[in-house]
């Protein structure tokens, strides 16, 4: 029976090869293939282009923020009188952008972790930021918002489009304070 779905397959991929490399100039379907000077210098210019950590750093600086590093290699800065922390690696169009310890509370307040668990819970199901919690050395739970983003230089107005970025982590953050604050009033309530 194996033989036979082989058989198919074989048969399958062979016909698509044979309609691939003998159709006419004239379908649509055949990739184009244009290798004109002009392309080729367009792509030795992205390549020469600024890397990605260089890139945020360079936006952060215009955004009116000191970027630093820290011990593991990531990017401290300032926003607003919260400390967000950056990873941008040079290969990578995509950042890291966190931000550490926006909500705490007392590990041995159970009531407060069940409520915290279930804003989370609902945050990530329909926010653009990722919320999560651990457990740290002291008696606390440190909450956290992590978002992942593209950073490239061809984006228009970088500088802004990372203010929004980072003003979305303000909104997560006060969302989770209501909603925390809206499960304590509604247990109150009962």
């Amino acid at each position: 029976m194996e033989w036979h779905i082989l058989g198919i397959l074989a048969s399958v991929v062979i016909y698509n090869l044979y309609r691939y490399y003998h159709e006419d100039d004239s379908c649509e379907c055949r990739p184009v293939e244009t290798d004109t000077s002009d392309n080729n210098q367009k792509e030795s210019n992205m390549e020469e282009t600024i890397s990605t950590r260089q890139l945020a750093l360079d936006a952060i600086e215009r955004i009116g923020s000191e970027p630093k590093y820290t011990e593991e290699g990531r990017i401290q800065f300032e926003y607003q009188g919260i400390i967000f922390l950056m990873e941008a690696v040079t290969d990578c169009a995509f950042v890291n952008l966190i931000w550490p310890w926006c909500h705490s509370f007392s590990k041995f307040d159970i009531d407060e972790f069940a409520r915290v668990r279930q804003v989370v819970n609902d945050l990530n199901a329909r926010g653009t930021a990722s919320v999560f919690y651990g457990i740290t050395d002291s008696d606390d739970v440190a909450v956290h918002i992590k978002k992942h983003f593209l950073l490239v230089p061809q984006i228009p107005g970088l500088e802004d489009y990372l203010k929004l970025t980072l003003d979305s982590f303000f909104r997560t953050a006060r969302t989770l304070d209501l909603e925390i604050e809206k499960c304590r009033i509604q247990e109150c309530e009962r």
